[in-house]
């Protein structure tokens, strides 16, 4: 691999798990560098690396500000001591806190490539979360302008460039920023501007902005997000595309007494028991912690937190490589109301992550779905549009009988319903082929039997209950069958774990189709095999 070159290796959802190069060295994605202040930090940068980080980010302004020109001379991975690869920040962060800083954004750009930094932030302009639109427009625009410089003020080759999309709530000015970047040759893309939306909880709002930018920047590049180090969210803003993050939460929290947990953060003081295994929640108990000097407390819970962060990015590239990273999210959104809301907002997206979604993983194991949240995964929504964009109905069909997908599976080849096709080719013969057999499902609308085989229309395992929502999405299954179809009689099967409305509703749509429906119990086999006889009999 050639420095800057992104390798990706898995994919789920908009996840991935990739390879980019680096003058110190490679990185694997997704990956988070905590964030090392320069002058002090709890934790050295390399009791970080050994805790199993490949990436850090530092500070080059306040390099900058404290070192001034002699860093160019030791380098920034002298002033950390260690030898790995190292993401300089510009000082843009700082810009948004604390207004003008006596920065120059070409001198601090410089300033990164000459002390030997390995990925370097251009100076962006941070949009705040309530900065008025005709402001924003100006700072995005003034963003670009940067980026367009950087590319070609830069002199090393292997210094990588990060080109932020700014443009915060205003979806407009982020899709605007985002194609206007994908034009200029960065090395690596960022969302800019989500610190506020992630500590006022405005997850909604961090999941437009994440995929806005992403459907419209080029797909082959890594997308950094700056500051996103809480476990909670990691697995979502992965699903979203998100390869690179960058954090200080695990020094904030730390110095604030907060202890990190994959679902949350507790105080220290209110914690009877660790509920972690990690080498600081293995040698201390919370009353330990209670009789320490507050300078200790704090390092133990920075190294706890990291130990967090990197169990947590373990876990999401375990789920990407088995293809279940959609059922990791669902987990993770439970940890609070306002991170489980913006699962919703993800139906704004889901043509796009079908779109990149793999057909399968290099594990092949079932899906579980859960509720009618699960719904939304690629999955289902690839199947259902398949069915109305590529499926046909041989034309020779025209009985058809709708019998349950129940437990047993696949079912064309064990089972009530494989046993029921049997009986059917024994009686009828040649006959058999006029008949077509659609399983209605709460997962999955329908499934044609002949196809019932393919993953994962049998690898699956439910909990739906069946309501409106889900009686809609088998009609809407179902006719969009109907319309490519000839059948004049149907049989229904029936059974107890779906409500009569289901039945109704359906009896309703074919008639209206000018079929003529029966509706029986589903292990009648007589009932039906009588039914078909008069049916053939009659023609």
């Amino acid at each position: 691999m050639e420095v800057g070159e992104f390798e990706i290796l898995e994919k789920d959802l908009a996840g991935r798990i990739g390879r980019i190069k680096t003058a110190h060295g490679s990185v694997e994605t997704p990956a988070i560098a905590p964030v090392v202040n320069p002058v002090i930090n709890p934790i050295t940068a390399e009791e970080i690396l050994s805790m199993g980080f490949e990436l850090l980010i530092t500070n080059a302004y306040i390099i900058m500000k404290h070192y001034g020109k002699s860093a160019e001379e030791l380098k920034v991975h002298g002033i950390l001591g260690v030898n790995t690869p190292i993401m300089t920040d510009s000082g843009a962060y700082q810009l948004m806190v604390y207004g003008d800083i006596d920065v120059d954004p070409e001198g601090i750009l410089k300033y990164q490539e000459n002390i030997g930094s390995d990925i370097g932030v251009i100076l962006d302009i941070p949009t705040r979360y309530n900065t008025p639109l005709e402001q924003a427009k100006k700072e995005v625009e003034e963003t670009i302008r940067r980026a367009r410089r950087a590319v070609e003020i830069r002199k090393r080759e292997d210094f990588l460039l990060v080109g932020p999309v700014q443009g915060g709530r205003y979806g407009e000015l982020v899709e605007y920023a985002a194609k206007a970047l994908s034009e200029i040759p960065m090395d690596i893309y960022a969302v800019g501007g989500p610190v506020q939306m992630l500590s006022g909880y405005k997850f909604e709002d961090l999941v437009d902005l994440i995929m806005i930018a992403k459907i419209n920047l080029p797909i082959g590049r890594p997308l950094h997000l700056f500051g996103a180090g809480h476990p909670m969210v990691l697995s979502l803003v992965v699903a979203l595309g998100v390869d690179l993050f960058d954090s200080a939460s695990y020094a904030l929290y730390a110095k604030d007494g907060r202890y990190m947990t994959p679902w949350g953060t507790r105080r220290i003081e209110t914690l009877e028991y660790f509920p972690c295994s990690c080498p600081m929640c293995s040698k201390y108990t919370p009353h330990d912690l209670k009789e320490m000097p507050k300078y200790e407390v704090e390092r133990i819970l920075a190294k706890h937190n990291l130990y967090i962060i990197a169990s947590e990015l373990r876990s999401i590239k375990q789920a990407i490589h088995e293809g279940r990273l959609w059922e990791l999210v669902e987990s993770r959104l439970h940890s609070h109301p306002s991170l489980f809301r913006s699962i919703y907002r993800l139906k704004k997206y889901l043509k796009f992550l079908e779109k990149v979604h793999p057909r399968t993983s290099k594990i092949r194991r079932g899906i579980f779905l859960f509720d009618k949240k699960s719904l939304m995964r690629p999955e289902v929504t690839r199947h259902l549009q398949m069915l109305k964009d590529r499926y046909i109905v041989p034309k020779y069909k025209d009985i058809l009988i709708l019998v349950p997908d129940i437990d047993t599976r696949p079912h064309n080849r064990q089972g009530p319903v494989f046993n029921l096709y049997m009986l059917l080719q024994n009686v009828f013969g040649e006959h058999v082929r006029r008949i077509h057999l659609l399983l209605y499902s709460k997962a999955f609308g329908v499934i044609p039997l002949e196809i019932s085989d393919i993953y994962p229309l049998s690898q699956y395992e439910e909990s739906i209950e069946v309501d409106e929502a889900i009686i809609n999405n088998i009609l809407d299954a179902v006719s969009s069958i109907l319309t490519k179809s000839k059948y004049r009689i149907a049989i229904v099967c029936k059974i107890q774990d779906f409500p009569s409305k289901l039945y109704e509703a359906v009896r309703e749509f074919l008639t209206k189709m000018g079929v003529i429906v029966y509706e029986i119990d589903f292990h009648d086999y007589d009932k039906c095999i009588q039914i078909i006889k008069k049916f053939i009999e009659s023609v």
